[in-house]
């Protein structure tokens, strides 16, 4: 990477760390946003946040991978920070249950369906400007922009833990001013964005509909379906099962969330490293195997929960850490954004229900039996997406 270049990667690698800062928000305070919005609903209420920020990402994916796509990627990055950043900030001063009535939950509900356009058309543009940006090891350069998504829910982990040390002062005020801190990176990503410029891959690039290069997108969308389908049923899982399960008290949910997540940004890394290697499905397939068995060691587990937590952390993020470089390589110039956006937000079409699913599925067995269920049903699918898909490592269409 070379002079302005180097803003195109940090500026996308800031993007993806506010965008999971805002995910990790709602996840971490799940079980307080059920009990100041959605209090007669149990369960369901702290996961009705989550699922409506996840299931409107594939049309922001859609609309503004297009925008970037025919108008450039750039302009879109500008708008959608600033839209996601707005949606949080109101979040945080928003009136509860109690206060305000019925209209509470619905105006939360709004704000996670406009945050998940807004996040979902974050990704399609910096996914693709950040690897259209880098011309060797992006292997390694993916696997940091996808553990961007870690440190965001680290640092929301961390605010949480620290806030959770007394218990009524989060619950009345401290899950706000986690929102609230969720805006002040706005201002610096519009400054580090206002400094990123077009790729030349992409100004190169001859312009067409952006529909017409979206053929690999029924391949592409069922790995990222089971690998999103993962995640929702372990990490983003967690939370929620620690707290609103197994009963655990804020502070040590907190911790355990934590610490899984900080163990996850070095698994990231090292294998986008090795994909580098041994190429992107190869490494997601190896992955995959690590993960699945990771999650069943963790959702067996009784007792002290650190150890299962950090190796459960460590490897459900080997498989996905592959997902900026491999999607960008699957699409031609002209349809990228497209085709990325919509790849990896489409799969929360299927992938956003998991945790519903999983909540149905525990009138029949314990929750820890329906989690593992639906988890491992997301690794059989993207194992299957990738044998059927190309190594991406040497033949690409970024031609590296």
């Amino acid at each position: 990477m070379k002079d302005r270049s180097t803003f195109n990667f940090v500026g996308s690698y800031l993007s993806w760390i506010m965008d999971s800062y805002d995910l990790g928000a709602v996840v971490i305070t799940a079980s307080i946003l059920e009990k100041l919005y959605y209090p007669s609903l149990g369960v369901l209420g702290a996961i009705l946040p989550v699922v409506f920020t996840v299931m409107f990402r594939p049309l922001g994916g859609f609309i503004f991978g297009f925008l970037s796509d025919t108008r450039g990627r750039k302009k879109v990055l500008i708008f959608t920070v600033l839209g996601y950043s707005f949606s949080i900030g109101i979040t945080a001063i928003l009136p509860t249950y109690y206060q305000i009535g019925i209209v509470a939950p619905l105006i939360l509900s709004l704000l996670r369906i406009f945050q998940g356009i807004f996040i979902g058309g974050d990704v399609s543009s910096s996914f693709t400007i950040s690897m259209e940006s880098v011309n060797r090891h992006r292997g390694l350069a993916s696997g940091i922009m996808q553990s961007g998504t870690l440190v965001g829910f680290v640092i929301v982990d961390m605010l949480f833990t620290e806030l959770s040390a007394n218990g009524s002062f989060l619950f009345s005020l401290g899950w706000r001013i986690i929102y609230a801190v969720g805006v002040f990176p706005a201002i610096l990503a519009v400054f580090i964005r206002s400094k990123m410029t077009e790729p030349k891959i992409y100004l190169e690039a001859e312009k067409e509909n952006p529909i017409r290069g979206l053929k690999p997108v029924f391949q592409t969308i069922l790995v990222m379906i089971g690998f999103w389908i993962m995640i929702y049923a372990g990490p983003q899982f967690i939370p929620i099962y620690l707290g609103t399960v197994l009963h655990l008290p804020a502070h040590e949910y907190g911790f355990l969330a934590l610490i899984m997540n900080l163990i996850g940004i070095p698994s990231m890394i090292i294998s986008g490293m090795i994909s580098d290697y041994i190429g992107r499905k190869s490494m997601s397939m190896f992955g995959l195997l690590i993960g699945v068995i990771t999650a069943l060691n963790l959702y067996t587990s009784s007792g002290n929960l650190i150890l299962p937590i950090l190796l459960f952390g460590f490897g459900i993020n080997l498989p996905s850490a592959i997902t900026p470089a491999y999607l960008a390589e699957r699409f031609k110039t002209f349809s990228r954004a497209t085709g990325v956006g919509f790849s990896y937000n489409g799969a929360f079409i299927a992938a956003g229900f998991s945790q519903v699913f999983i909540s149905l599925l525990s009138y029949l067995f314990p929750t820890s039996t329906s989690a593992f269920l639906i988890l491992l049903s997301g690794g059989i699918l993207a194992f299957a997406g990738l044998a059927i898909g190309p190594e991406t490592l040497k033949r690409n269409e970024l031609h590296a």
